[in-house]
């Protein structure tokens, strides 16, 4: 019996251990990104600094369930904002595409578009499978040294930390965040793992 407690006492200790180390983890992943992010940036595209590229991160037109997807939307009027403003000159829309039915860039080119921006300032790139690849790809495939990233606030701490260390000059313009509270849940504890994962793997060369 006493055995069978200083066992389980044993375990209880390894579990604890584990879980505090976890949450160590995550958090000096937390600071490691809000300090990369730090002063650079903005929500108001008067106080944005002008740069010559704007790096458009691609998501789906529609949510999963086949709804309108607000993060996309408004990425939209975020990027029109900037180009209304004259903040940036050109665009590199960054995202998947995966056949002919699912083509992130186009879409979000399409609705620029239809929105006034004009169709020759735009760069497509269908490889940005994910935010690394997107940051990597601009640098070394596009040979882009300097940008303005656009997309939600939770999002671009991220990008920009790995655009620190990927050796990409970064700035960052906020798109608005959906008002959805289940969302906005779902998409924090998502961030959560995905800085962990920016930290700890957050090099790379293009492929």
């Amino acid at each position: 019996m006493a055995k069978k407690k200083k066992t389980l006492k044993l375990a209880l200790w390894v579990i604890m251990a584990i879980m505090l180390s976890g949450l160590a983890l995550v958090l000096g992943c937390e600071l490691a990104v809000n300090n990369a992010s730090k002063g650079r940036v903005y929500s108001d595209v008067e106080e944005i600094p002008h740069r010559e590229v704007g790096l458009l991160l691609g998501t789906s037109p529609k949510g999963r369930r086949g709804g309108t997807n607000t993060f996309y939307n408004h990425r939209i009027d975020a990027a029109v904002a900037l180009y209304e403003a004259g903040k940036v000159d050109r665009f590199l829309i960054s995202g998947a595409k995966k056949g002919s039915d699912y083509d992130e860039p186009q879409a979000m080119r399409e609705a620029l578009v239809v929105r006034g921006v004009p169709d020759s300032i735009f760069i497509l790139d269908g490889q940005g499978f994910h935010t690394i690849e997107s940051i990597v790809r601009a640098k070394e495939v596009y040979e882009v040294d300097s940008v303005t990233i656009i997309s939600q606030a939770f999002h671009n701490k991220r990008s920009l930390y790995l655009a620190k260390h990927n050796g990409l000059d970064a700035i960052a313009f906020n798109a608005a965040n959906t008002t959805i509270l289940r969302w906005r849940i779902i998409m924090f504890l998502r961030e959560r793992s995905s800085r962990v994962k920016a930290v700890l793997f957050g090099r790379r060369k293009a492929s």
